[in-house]
């Protein structure tokens, strides 16, 4: 007798649905579609329903209520099953560089959204207890790998998800991806669907890297949502945990890959994203609180992204142009030094910054790599230094007492004096208003604004204050104009950032309104 929680099979002659119910989508289970329900779900008993197909996602919203998202609704694992079955859909603008030496994904994703004229034959599923969930072809994980990683590259290369070493990632490590990968999918629900899962990195009690991962990932997209308070506790804590575990050794690294190079030089690059990171949230509140600049650490410096996105396994060496990291933490440490002649340390790291400067490739440079796919890394290398250069030449400068205030989430430059700012540029302002310049110009690269890092946010709030001080004091009518084009490209690029992160939406309207209350139209 047939076990009665055996499903039927269905009749050879039925052809293959393109309609598949809720419950056999998710398992990865072929489904006959018979109404009111299937026959794999008659046989368990279980609960039957269909979704309405909602192939491309991208209709026309309806003058009808916002509707939820309820069990007759498409939720996120449903999304996922979809995007999934065809097979990295071209909607997504999927990268072909990221699918390389990747293998086609599993024929058990493939049969639920097949089209109505298909007389291709159902593949025979796995059982389910032997299928392992090919993380490296979720949809919002791919996301967050064309998107945020490029800038962020400390979570092991997309490729190595697809080896055996996806076994240690945990759940809450993977939910976080998802959670940032939704942040460039227009549909603002899914951001919602994996938020939960993300923040249970919060309450797991394991004290590992992967733990660093989380909460320096979750620092980052916290600041990039306007949470200052809450991105400087994150960052707080995984630095906390960073220096108990010893991750700013270099014997880290090797005793805790398993012998994978490629997982030592992520536990590598966490410690220096984290580095980073405790320095540009510094610079950005009150330069006072830099807490690894003064920690000793002998951990390598991270190799090139192409090396290690190729998931090479050959012996990495260091990228000389990772030195940049360090030059922030020397500009705050001038600036808070109580010296009375600092003049000869300022002109010092100014030239270190210079020297930094000159020899990375720059992004802005479209002789000297394809500027089309732009290094993330370099980019964020000039960035840094740029910022760093105004923030050593900003205390220094005569410019600072143009009258309005700069006070931002960005920023707490206080750009606010009752005196006439003076009619001519000092040195120092020379010079912040040239790293302002060129800062500015990183906007007018040719590939997409919406794989920057969340933190040229920031770098655009800059840009705006300094060149909204210099249209103050400039009274040549041309190098007004010039300033203003320029401000409103930083605008341009924030209005662009935006549509991922909500701090460059609100950053944006804040530099518009200071733009406005100092009279410039």
């Amino acid at each position: 007798m047939q076990d009665p929680t055996t499903p039927s099979k269905p009749p050879s002659s039925r052809q293959p649905s393109s309609l598949a119910c809720v419950s056999c989508r998710r398992r990865h289970l072929k489904c006959d579609a018979l109404l009111p329900a299937c026959t794999r779900c008659q046989s368990t008993n279980a609960e039957c329903h269909y979704v309405r197909s909602r192939r491309g996602l991208r209709t026309k919203p309806s003058n009808q209520s916002p509707q939820r998202f309820d069990d007759q609704m498409l939720t996120a694992d449903d999304f996922a099953t979809w995007l999934n079955a065809t097979t990295l859909a071209t909607d997504l603008e999927a990268d072909p560089a990221l699918l390389h030496g990747l293998e086609t994904p599993p024929v058990w994703d493939i049969p639920c959204l097949q089209d109505d004229t298909t007389t291709t034959a159902w593949p025979e599923p796995e059982p389910l207890a032997t299928v392992t969930p090919e993380i490296a072809y979720d949809p919002m994980v791919q996301l967050y790998y064309q998107n945020f990683h490029r800038s962020h590259p400390f979570l092991i290369p997309r490729k190595v998800l697809h080896s055996s070493l996806r076994h240690r990632i945990p759940p809450y490590l993977t939910g976080i991806m998802r959670y940032i990968g939704a942040h460039y999918y227009p549909d603002v629900r899914f951001k919602e669907e994996f938020r939960r899962v993300a923040y249970t990195v919060l309450s797991d009690t394991t004290r590992d890297g992967f733990k660093v991962q989380g909460l320096l990932l979750l620092a980052i997209i916290e600041h990039a949502h306007g949470q200052e308070e809450n991105a400087h506790l994150k960052v707080q804590l995984a630095i906390d945990l960073s220096l108990e575990l010893g991750m700013n050794r270099a014997s880290f690294a090797p005793i805790n890959s398993e012998g994978s190079s490629v997982l030592a030089e992520s536990w590598r690059r966490t410690f220096w994203e984290l580095y980073v990171v405790d320095g540009l949230l510094a610079a950005m509140r009150d330069q006072s609180s830099y807490r690894l600049y003064s920690y000793k650490a002998d951990v390598r410096l991270p190799c090139a992204e192409e090396l290690y996105n190729s998931a090479n396994h050959a012996k990495y060496t260091n990228s000389e142009r990772s030195q940049t990291k360090l030059n922030l933490g020397l500009v705050m440490e001038v600036n808070r030094s109580l010296d009375i002649d600092l003049e000869a340390r300022v002109e010092t790291v100014d030239a270190a910054l210079v020297s930094s400067l000159m020899q990375i490739p720059s992004s802005q440079d479209s002789t000297s790599f394809d500027s089309s796919n732009i290094d993330e890394m370099l980019f964020q290398a000039e960035m840094i230094n740029y910022l760093a250069l105004i923030y050593l030449h900003h205390p220094r400068s005569s410019m600072r007492f143009a009258s309005f205030h700069a006070r931002t989430w960005c920023t707490r430059l206080r750009i606010c004096n009752n005196n006439p700012p003076p009619t001519d540029l000092d040195l120092h302002s020379q010079k912040f208003l040239r790293a302002a310049d060129m800062l500015s110009n990183l906007v007018t690269l040719p590939s997409t604004i919406k794989s920057r890092t969340p933190f040229f946010t920031c770098a655009l709030a800059m840009c705006v204050i300094v060149h909204t001080a210099a249209c103050l004091v400039m009274s040549a009518p041309e190098k007004v104009e010039s300033l203003k084009t320029r401000i409103q490209l930083s605008i341009g690029g924030l209005n662009m950032l935006g549509k991922s992160w909500p701090l460059a939406k609100m950053v944006r309207q804040q530099m518009v309104n200071m733009y406005q209350e100092v009279g410039l139209r």
